[in-house]
């Protein structure tokens, strides 16, 4: 994906479940819809002040539009585990051992 679809996708998902239609956003935003429905589907990006506004409509911290981790594939997502693994030092996978052993 790209950093565009990315965000905008994830500006949809935290929209919704906060129960506005793409024209409330953007209504409430002060831009057109159309710009909003570009944005939601990574046509277009918008400036870190309309980010802004979008975090304080939908209640959120700005940073939350960019965690898509939850997006990832499972082979990415245990990637990027094993990437954290290898990189952890001994008293940090320990703490990761326990965390793990106390969920499953």
């Amino acid at each position: 994906m790209s950093l565009k679809k990315d965000f905008g996708k994830r500006l949809k998902e935290i929209r919704q479940k906060r129960g506005f239609t793409q024209f409330q956003l953007a209504e409430k935003a002060e831009i057109d819809a159309k710009h909003m429905s570009h944005i939601e589907t990574g046509r277009s990006f918008p400036k870190a002040d309309l980010i802004e506004k979008f975090a304080k409509i939908l209640n959120v911290e700005y940073n939350i539009f960019f965690n898509i981790t939850h997006h990832m594939s499972r082979d990415e997502i245990i990637a990027e585990i094993n990437s954290i693994l290898d990189n952890a030092g001994d008293e940090k996978l320990g703490i990761i051992y326990r965390l793990i052993s106390d969920i499953l």
